[in-house]
């Protein structure tokens, strides 16, 4: 089978952009409103390079790609940019690769850098030997981990799966927590710019690199980010209140059937209650109740996430030159 290869837009793809990404392997990241916000908020001068590869009308497959010169890679960047990848279905994968590297070899570009790739990726899988085919230079190589907690049935079954000095650690803190005063835990789906803001402080009074992260540009796509996802249902801000004070909080997205930490910070006038690795705690206990199987802390090998029984997922870069 001949795909038909189409330059498109943002307006003209959204739709059976959305679909695909639905039905196949790709993460939230590689929706169309996760990188439109992204396109929308903190392009400069990239290229947008976004094609459908059609059979007839139909969309069956979608590389959402852009140009810095004689650079071709995935839309957005890995410092705000989890992961990536190419949404397709209803096709082979050695169909929509070989239709990929078909299109690029019509194209002038010097270096095809796509990071962001998960170990399990099918594009990570296949896309290597495929190039190689064609006397193009491969390399692959380990870009960073980004550790799950695959989720228990029960809240108790996760805490009995711990290692015993995390399963006291954490019992022993949601104690002291309890007791510290009038505690409440709640989750925000359809956030107002205050909740968002909320969010943005806590971030940036946690750690002074987060602070430093949040430019005012960095802060616009957070907002803009928050309101793309809560559209499309994706969005989960959680929140830690102790006596009526927001004391910590995390940006989730609900995808699919997991969970997904983007970001978090909580009060350091708090930091002795824990507040920032309990609302983690009760972020995982929303996703088993939810019947979530995965609960993604993203990349990062900090060590808090092993303290919640985190497991090792490796994030890859694919680097194509010819």
């Amino acid at each position: 089978m001949t795909l038909k290869v189409t330059q498109e837009t943002f307006d003209s793809l959204t739709d059976e952009w959305r679909t695909l990404a639905e039905a196949c392997h790709a993460p939230v990241f590689a929706t169309p409103a996760w990188l439109r916000t992204w396109w929308d908020s903190c392009r400069s001068t990239e290229e947008l390079m976004l094609l459908a590869f059609r059979e007839g009308n139909e969309a069956k497959g979608i590389a959402p790609l852009m140009r810095i010169d004689d650079t071709i890679r995935f839309i957005a960047y890995s410092d705000i940019c989890d992961y990536h990848d190419f949404p397709f279905s209803g096709i082979g994968g050695g169909e929509f690769y070989t239709s990929l590297l078909d299109e690029l070899d019509r194209t002038a570009w010097r270096s095809l850098e796509l990071d962001g790739l998960t170990e399990d990726s099918p594009t990570l899988q296949a896309l290597p030997e495929l190039a190689k085919g064609r006397g193009w230079s491969v390399d692959v190589a380990l870009e960073e981990v980004s550790p799950r907690i695959p989720v228990q049935p029960t809240w108790e079954e996760y805490q009995n799966a711990l290692g015993k000095k995390d399963r006291h650690e954490l019992r022993r803190k949601l104690r002291r927590l309890g007791a510290a005063g009038d505690i409440n835990y709640y989750n925000v789906t359809n956030p107002r710019s205050g909740d968002v803001a909320d969010v943005l402080t806590l971030l940036k009074a946690s750690r002074e690199a987060k602070a430093a992260f949040l430019t005012p540009e960095k802060e616009r796509f957070f907002h803009n980010l928050a309101e793309s996802m809560a559209e499309q249902n994706h969005l989960k801000l959680f929140f830690l209140e102790l006596d009526g004070v927001r004391v910590a909080a995390s940006f989730c997205f609900d995808y699919k059937k997991g969970y997904y930490l983007y970001n978090s910070g909580y009060d350091v006038h708090y930091a002795q209650l824990s507040v920032g690795l309990l609302l983690k705690a009760l972020c995982l206990k929303s996703a088993i109740e939810d019947g979530k199987e995965v609960f993604d802390l993203l990349r990062g090998s900090e060590s808090y996430k092993y303290h919640l029984g985190a497991q090792d997922y490796g994030v890859h870069r694919l680097t194509i030159q010819r």
